[in-house]
């Protein structure tokens, strides 16, 4: 370092960028919903295997005055949430380890940190790879958040240029 005339001369930080910034505190909301819903799995299995499908086909105005629940299935997909207690505690011990590391990899990449994004990744592999040893390859249907954490991968490697 080059003294100045104020005392030694130290490195700026760089400036975290708007769009890096968006898909960290996306990263953060969709981990925490994903954290929390695998607690909730593992603490109320049974009241999650119980859940009924509820195809409601109504306007806004009737939806809004609805009761809401919380152990209702709202899919759109063809696939209904599993009823199976054994499964469901399977796919949510799998849920957890993504969830925090995909998290924590956000977190480190926030702070404009390299690492955070292989953290991030190995957090998405794990989201991929767990469900399917501990729940067979059907667990796939219900990994769609994963999937959806793999295009951010790569919006997130765009970004490594950004990271330290």
């Amino acid at each position: 370092m080059e003294p100045t005339p104020t005392g030694p001369r130290t490195e700026s930080p760089t400036v975290r960028s708007q769009f890096l910034t968006l898909l960290c505190i996306l990263t953060f909301i969709g981990s925490t919903l994903s954290l929390f819903d695998a607690v909730v799995s593992l603490l109320q299995t049974n009241a999650v295997s119980e859940t009924a499908h509820v195809q409601r086909k109504t306007t806004p105005e009737e939806n809004r005055q609805l009761p809401k629940q919380y152990f209702e299935d709202r899919s759109s997909g063809d696939e209904n949430i599993p009823t199976d207690p054994d499964l469901i505690r399977r796919l949510a011990i799998a849920q957890i380890p993504y969830a925090l590391l995909t998290f924590a990899g956000a977190l480190l990449m926030f702070r404009q940190r390299r690492v955070g994004f292989w953290l991030y990744v190995a957090g998405v592999v794990t989201g991929l790879v767990l469900p399917v040893v501990l729940a067979g390859f059907g667990a796939l249907n219900t990994s769609f958040g994963v999937f959806f954490s793999m295009l951010f991968a790569g919006l997130y490697w765009l970004n490594l240029k950004e990271m330290h």
